[in-house]
């Protein structure tokens, strides 16, 4: 074997365990399920590159060759639920289940290689140009496998450029991304073959991967309002939460905030609320009036017949400072005692006034 080929897959293996680990240790609170088993599967799926490349028998190359299927099986689904994720894609859960459960089962006939014919018909092992390689005819499920994979792609495809056209709550950073990955991961798998038969670069596509989904997971701290520490604060969901970068563009919010201010709705996440209007004279106009005296971030705002108290903080990803965030709690009680008690005082005050003023004319009479 070529040394060049086994350290190809070497450094890609470690790679993926470093990414990996990167990712583990940077986003310990919040983990979301089908981006976690990426980041578990990738150095799975590179391990049997190399166990494959280092192979020296039959028995030792169908080992490491059922090992990389993994990655077919499972990690192209667990990518496309996280597309699903990422561009708040809403369908019905319980689909999960049932992919996984189909491809569990293109996975289990993949380990009858070798015993059945049903995946491969005949498989031999052989050394050419110094690499080692599997000649085989594949059966009928690995045709199976095939279109699973690009329906899988299409699927996601089609997902991220509905999102990319029609949503506004899914930033275009995050889909272009997707977009990239899905293009590197299939180009991999289809089209790495026609370059050279020497290696395979769909190891190196996972770690691509692995790469462009840490700086999503970076970014979604910003955009996922749950993901901030006040957890308590909106659970209740009478609190209303918006959060802007420092170039006012908008981030994310959460149900409540959007109710009460509707215009929110029309604002594509990651762009710039400067030039609309109707942010512009309430959350632009109070942001800027914190900028210039920071111990100025208490506002009150009325909306039909309600009023809510606005207060703004910095905004943390981690220990660095990234934006802004409104709380935004309706306070129309508080507001109605006020001017209960303000009436109640105004009387007060006339009603004393007028004693007053009565025995001042008996006092002159």
């Amino acid at each position: 074997m070529d040394n060049w080929v086994l350290t190809f897959y070497i450094i890609t293996f470690l790679l993926s365990i470093l990414l990996s680990g990167i990712y583990l240790t940077s986003w310990d609170r919040h983990y979301d399920p089908n981006m976690l088993l990426v980041f578990m599967l990738v150095p799975i799926v590179d391990l049997g590159y190399m166990m494959l490349a280092r192979a020296q028998s039959l028995d030792a190359a169908l080992f490491g060759n059922q090992i990389t299927y993994i990655g077919g099986c499972y990690l192209l689904p667990f990518i496309m639920f996280s597309t699903f994720k990422l561009c708040n894609f809403g369908y019905n859960i319980r689909i999960n289940s049932a992919i996984v459960l189909f491809n569990t089962l293109i996975y289990l006939s993949s380990l009858t290689i070798g015993v059945l014919p049903i995946f491969y018909k005949t498989v031999d092992f052989r050394i050419e140009d110094g690499v080692i390689v599997l000649v085989k005819t594949y059966g009928p499920i690995h045709t199976v496998f095939y279109a699973m994979m690009i329906v899988y792609f299409m699927v996601s495809l089609g997902v991220s450029l509905y999102t990319l056209f029609n949503k506004a709550d899914t930033s275009n950073k995050i889909v272009f991304r997707l977009l990239l990955t899905q293009f590197i991961t299939i180009s991999a798998f289809f089209g790495g073959r026609m370059i050279t038969k020497k290696v395979e670069f769909v190891p190196l596509a996972y770690v691509f991967d692995q790469l462009v989904y840490l700086t999503i997971a970076n970014k979604m701290c910003l955009y996922d309002v749950m993901d901030t520490g006040i957890e308590s604060l909106v659970q209740s969901g009478d609190t209303g939460l918006v959060s802007f970068d420092f170039k006012y563009r908008y981030l994310a919010s959460n149900k409540t905030a959007r109710n009460i201010f509707p215009d929110l709705f029309n604002v594509r996440v990651d762009t710039s609320i400067e030039g609309y209007k109707p942010l512009e004279d309430t959350i632009l106009n109070w942001i800027k009036e914190y900028e210039k005296n920071p111990s100025n971030n208490k506002f009150l705002y009325k909306r039909d017949e309600r009023n809510y108290f606005v207060e703004i903080n910095i905004l943390y990803n981690g220990k660095h400072k990234s934006g802004y965030q409104l709380f935004v709690k309706d306070n129309t009680r508080e507001q109605e005692y006020i001017a209960m008690l303000n009436k109640y005082n105004s009387n007060l005050q006339t009603k004393l006034d007028e004693i007053y003023s009565q025995r001042e004319n008996k006092e002159t009479e």
